[in-house]
């Protein structure tokens, strides 16, 4: 299996849906996600969890972020970057290894994604230790099997974070796809100075064009792969610009051949902070519109090298019960 795996001709279209379940999404759009994204600690052993793993056996992908928190503790708490490094984390990130080896399939994993956020950048560590403990994970999970995970370097993808970009590069042979944000937050009380509208467009193009031009004379090869790892408006005032800011997706998507990956945040941060699409008439027709582009539909041919995956695990899972059953397996 190829480490980067690209679809061909088209771009997975996924999401992070509300309360972790995609079929309220796939209901409306009439198709099914081909990536649903997830998020977790690095102290949790159960990476996917029983949830997740049945969503990949009805044929979706996984995308995981693992998060420096304890997520096994109430409010979530920061870990710094320096115990991950230190081997601190070393049991729940090797349980989490073998559990996606054992999963079979491709798994998107991002180590602490946004660490070039304001709020993150040089809090739970420097952008040093981020590479070290993101190589720490790495290296550990293909130790113990996980030769399915494909590692994604996930940043917000601002204009004003460019610059803390490659301080926080793990490398090349540390990173399959390299992915970023491209939100619109007008009227967003998290975002008081957001006056203006922003496309779709308008919010990826910054990094796309930096990868493109810049990122090789730091080391980023802009070859890779490049996945829209969260993206969504919130309601606009002209109904008709929201329902048009999620239709214009794949027409953008067209100009910009090196995204192979996109997926919508259906989620909220606050009352005027809501990107939820099926809670606003406008944003889910807007959506559905796009979902069903031919662009953002993956050729039968690679849904079924994703089912045969599928497949192939479900019977390599049968085969280890029937061994433990007879007592030949530890």
């Amino acid at each position: 299996m190829s480490a980067i795996m690209e679809p061909s001709c088209a771009v997975w279209w996924g999401a992070s849906p509300w309360e972790g379940d995609p079929r309220p999404l796939e209901k409306v759009t009439g198709r099914p996600m081909d990536i649903v994204y997830t998020w977790h600690g690095v102290d949790q052993h159960q990476v996917p969890t029983d949830r997740e793993v049945a969503l990949a056996r009805e044929g979706r992908m996984l995308h995981a972020n693992i998060e420096a928190r304890r997520f096994e503790k109430p409010g979530h708490p920061d870990l710094s970057y320096r115990q991950i490094i230190e081997g601190e984390l070393d049991d729940s990130l090797t349980a989490q290894a073998r559990n996606i080896a054992e999963l079979g399939m491709p798994f998107f994993v991002t180590f602490d994604h946004e660490a070039d956020a304001k709020r993150r950048y040089n809090t739970r560590g420097t952008p040093e230790e981020f590479v070290a403990a993101w190589r720490h994970i790495v290296d550990l999970y293909r130790a113990n099997g996980a030769d399915n995970a494909i590692f994604v370097w996930n940043v917000t993808g601002w204009p004003d974070n460019l610059d803390r970009l490659p301080g926080l590069w793990p490398g090349n042979s540390y990173v399959d796809w390299i992915s970023w944000e491209a939100y619109n937050m007008t009227g967003c009380e998290l975002q008081p100075h957001w006056e203006h509208v922003e496309s779709f467009e308008d919010a990826l193009r910054p990094t796309y064009e930096w990868i493109q031009t810049e990122g090789e004379k730091h080391g980023i090869d802009p070859g890779k792969p490049v996945m829209i790892g969260e993206m969504g408006t919130v309601p606009l005032r002209d109904p008709r610009a929201t329902a048009a800011w999620y239709a214009e997706i794949p027409e953008t998507l067209r100009k910009y051949e090196r995204v192979r990956a996109v997926k919508l945040w259906d989620g909220m941060t606050a009352p005027t902070c809501d990107f939820r699409v099926l809670r606003d008439a406008h944003a889910a027709h807007g959506y559905s519109r796009a979902a069903r582009d031919p662009y953002v539909n993956v050729p039968e041919r690679a849904r079924e090298a994703i089912e045969d995956a599928l497949a192939l695990a479900e019977q390599a899972r049968r085969h280890a019960e029937r061994l433990s059953e007879r007592g030949l397996r530890k």
